[in-house]
């Protein structure tokens, strides 16, 4: 075994024990200090928020901006393999794994959520009335900015740099080597260590963050579909069934696994808007759709970069707890979410993979949110009032007075299982092959120690979780500072090696006639 081979082995097993401590740590303090757990997340949360939010909102607009450069500009046609390389997956398995692991639970969760908060809430600064139309289109257009482009950006920064090093130049899936430009001493070295040890640790903040805002509307709905207690226990049973179904899944591999899942994932989605759409007042949805989509765009760089300024005492805990939070959880979840699309995006071109990746996942959410939150918005009095005060249950409260309520409550819990059974998939994917050297296919054995450790420290941050969501909010908004400046690097490695690519190309192609003559 070559010296590299063994420090990169040593890297691996230092990872996994340094994570493995981070999370028994955490789920000690959990058991033994819920309370102080949770006063300490939430309080650093609210100190990032207050001094930091305009790092999370200037570098989200940024990774946006310099993707659609990279997808537009003369690098749009390198290819994630070889020039004649055709992609491995079809293109509705590719999108469906792409939505699946993405955003898909929190589509799931805030889809009705999110809307209904807004109108019955809306930023106070906005001079907007509670329950009007103008808060109505408020409320629309914001569930679109949060759920939009930025957060699939950040997925997309770290895929496309491990989809290019992984397929093109034949390297291991390891997010250290965005430091290969600067030379392989550096990836392998103290600070290729330190970005491994970085992503890791986002991606457990992410997925627990994630997995235990999946447990509180699984709870919750248990509660409301089939009458069983919104307790510990019911939390604890979800859990450990979404624990044991992803080993299951993770360990038939890819194509068998996580594939099929998501297939069927889509086409219960699809059904579902399309149910609902059929059942509720199909052409306000399609109107809501078409101009929220219109306000969006209009106002893009507007609300991308929003942050308080002269009305800051009004608008800090907003922005915070709904912009800032959702691109910091979007970026925890790029160290895992980035590694699995670059896996399944090979044989695809660069602009193909930035345009597949960032577009066409947000219009099928938008058209979620947008027939969804319709009906959230034209519930009774009493649902809105009720939703707006639950997060967690505004889904199922909403679509108790709606035709097929309950049929349509069911699809959506196996939406969230099977969305969630394919993030915690990807995650347990990324972190077992982390800990092998940026193995494609890392053992079985590492898959089931991540998927056991990602569902105790999830279950220990939903127990500790006093309000709400606040605890598992500050996870992923801690973890995602450091992760900006990953992703800032992974940007800067890109476009090195893809003017690198070209300047090899020309230089090829202008000492090719000089060769040919001197041979002639």
């Amino acid at each position: 075994m070559s010296n590299q081979a063994v420090q990169q082995l040593k890297q691996g097993k230092m990872l996994f024990a340094s994570t493995m401590t981070f999370i028994v740590v955490v789920v000690l303090s959990g058991i033994l200090f819920p309370d102080q757990l949770f006063n300490v997340g939430v309080s650093t949360m609210n100190y990032l928020t207050d001094k930091f939010g305009w790092i999370y909102m200037a570098g989200s607009f940024a990774y946006v901006m310099v993707m659609f450069f990279f997808a537009f500009s003369k690098y749009g046609n390198i290819r994630f393999g070889s020039d004649d390389s055709r992609p491995e997956f079809s293109t509705f398995s590719w999108i469906a794994m792409l939505f699946s692991a993405g955003m898909g639970t929190v589509m799931l969760y805030w889809g009705v959520a999110e809307p209904v908060y807004h109108y019955m809430n809306p930023l106070e600064t906005t001079g907007i009335a509670a329950q009007t139309p103008a808060a109505a289109e408020f409320a629309m257009k914001q569930s679109f900015i949060h759920q939009g482009i930025q957060a699939w950006a950040a997925f997309s920064v770290v895929g496309l740099i491990l989809g290019y090093l992984m397929y093109r130049k034949g390297e291991s899936g390891l997010i250290s080597n965005i430091l290969l430009p600067w030379g392989r001493d550096k990836a392998n070295g103290g600070w290729g260590k330190l970005i491994n040890l970085v992503c890791v640790f986002g991606a457990i903040a992410g997925i627990s963050t994630s997995l235990g805002q999946t447990g509180l509307s699984l709870s919750i709905s248990s509660s409301y579909l089939i009458g069983t207690p919104d307790g510990p226990l019911t939390k604890i049973i979800l859990v450990a069934a979404i624990t044991v179904i992803t080993i299951l899944c993770t360990t038939t591999g890819l194509e068998k696994g996580i594939k099929i899942l998501s297939d069927y994932n889509a086409y219960l989605l699809v059904g579902l808007i399309v149910l609902v759409g059929a059942l509720g007042p199909t052409t306000q949805m399609i109107n809501v759709y078409f101009d929220t989509m219109g306000n969006y765009m209009n106002d893009f760089f507007t609300d991308a970069l929003m942050l308080p300024t002269f009305a800051a005492d009004k608008e800090t805990s907003w922005i915070g707890g709904w912009p800032i939070y959702y691109y910091a959880w979007a970026i925890a979840w790029a160290p895992f979410v980035g590694p699995f699309i670059a896996r399944v995006s090979k044989g695809r071109t660069v602009r193909e993979f930035i345009l597949g990746s960032m577009i066409l996942p947000c219009l099928g959410i938008f058209l979620w949110v947008a027939f969804f939150g319709t009906i959230g918005l034209e519930a009774s009095p009493e649902a809105l009032e009720a939703a707006a005060a639950s997060s967690k249950a505004a889904t199922f409260i909403v679509l108790e007075d709606f035709p097929l309520g309950t049929v349509i409550s069911i699809g959506v819990v196996i939406a969230l299982f099977t969305c969630f059974i394919t993030s915690m998939n990807s995650s347990t994917f990324t972190l077992s092959s982390m800990s092998e050297d940026g193995s494609l296919n890392p053992s079985n054995k590492q898959k089931v120690m991540w998927t056991i450790a990602q569902g105790a420290m999830a279950l220990t941050l939903m127990l500790a979780t006093k309000s709400g969501i606040d605890l598992l909010q500050s996870i992923s908004l801690i973890f995602a500072l450091p992760l900006m400046f990953v992703l800032f690097i992974a940007m800067i490695s890109t476009f090195k090696m893809f003017r690198e690519e070209f300047t090899d190309e020309k230089q090829a192609s202008e000492k090719a006639p000089a060769i040919k003559q001197a041979a002639e």
